[in-house]
Parts: structure tokens; sequence; C-alpha cells
């Protein structure tokens, strides 16, 4: 199989932001009196539809204040970007000029909202690294729903087949086999359990897809 699209998944695989993203849900909640939430609780879920967190972590009922627990997130983690606490890790630079220079198409597919999404790729100067994008409020549906991805190789014009997902989240590849793309889950840490994944490959770093395309 010739592979002709590589989909990163952005917060936890390109961008070091699970934390801040953590700590931003929780203090929209703390803010809104809805409840204190430790943020270490908080981040197994993300890579999730924001809706998605808020009825997890808070229930149902809280969705009524949806809107202005995400503008209050969304503001927090925007402040924080702006004070330095988002970065890319090291492997990427290197990763996406090897797909580049192979000539893979490069997508990026996540549920940060593309209000959100453009600003920051902007910021971390890598907004022109990729072919296509698709934002989470460009869906119905987020992981691990395969529509994100889906959505991603429609918009570069290849057959879900020829397309490669990395992700750092048993969403994003769950979201990948559904769609019936090849699922990379890159692990830097070394947590994870080869055997309790559904990706077909697990790396430690970007660099290593070079082993694998």
């Amino acid at each position: 199989m010739r592979y002709r699209l590589v989909v990163f998944d952005l917060d936890g695989t390109l961008v070091d932001t699970v934390e801040v993203h953590a700590e931003s849900w929780a203090y929209a909640f703390a803010e809104l009196g809805l409840g204190r939430v430790n943020p270490r609780e908080l981040v197994r879920l993300i890579g999730l539809p924001g809706d998605s967190i808020v009825r997890e972590v808070l229930g149902e009922e809280a969705l009524r204040y949806y809107d202005r627990i995400r503008w209050l997130k969304d503001r927090y983690f925007l402040r924080r970007v702006a004070e330095g606490s988002v970065r890319l890790y090291r492997d990427v630079p290197e990763a996406l000029e090897y797909l580049r220079s192979r000539g893979y198409l490069v997508g990026l597919a996540t549920s940060t909202p593309n209000y959100i999404l453009i600003p920051l790729l902007e910021h971390l100067g890598i907004l022109e690294a990729f072919d296509v994008i698709v934002g989470g409020d460009e869906v119905l549906r987020g992981k691990p729903d395969p529509e994100i991805f889906l959505r991603v190789a429609v918009k570069a014009s290849v057959e879900p087949q020829e397309a490669v997902v990395v992700g750092d989240t048993e969403y994003d590849s769950a979201a990948a086999r559904s769609a019936g793309m090849l699922s990379v889950l890159v692990d830097r840490e070394g947590r994870g359990n080869p055997l309790n994944t559904s990706a077909d490959f697990v790396i430690r770093s970007l660099t290593d897809l070079s082993l694998l395309l």
C-alpha cells in the first residue's frame, strides 16, 4: 500500500498542551461555581470534544452552561499560550520536514475549534506545514468517532486506506481504525502497554515515522 497522507492529532502529539487544557477546564468550572476539579483528573479526557468533557465531569445538566464554560476555558488557554506555556515537542520539526521530503501530504485533525487552532498554529509557526486542517467545529461528532479523520481525507482528495493517523491517545487510534486508516500511537514516555491499544504501531518519537513511511 502506498500511503499518501499523514494526519496528525494536535494536543499531546505535536504540541505539549494537555496539562494546559486540563488547567483551563478546571479554571472555567471553578469560575462558574460548578465545582473544583483537580486538573490531573481531566488529563485523561483531553482529546475528546469539549461537550463530552463537561458531560463526563459535571453531568448532562451542566451542558446548559456550556457556552459560558467554553468561553472562560478558551480565554484562559489563550492567556497561557501568550505566556509561553505551550510549546512544540522537539521531534516535530524533523518529522514534518521528513514527511515533506518524501512527498507526503500532511494533515491535522483536532478537537480544538478553528478560532483557537489557527491562532495557535500561527503562534507556533507551523500553520503552513499542513496541507489540510480540520478543527473540532467542522464536524458533528468528535473522536473516537472517525468523522474528523474522514473529513481530512476528503479535503486532501485521498482514500481512507491511503492515510496514516498519528495520535497520542486511544481516542485517536480507535477513530483511525474505524476510518480504515493506519493508526500510529506516539508514546514518548513509554507508559502505555502496546498490547492494550488498537493502534497498528506504537512509537516513542515522531522521528520514528521514518522507520514506517
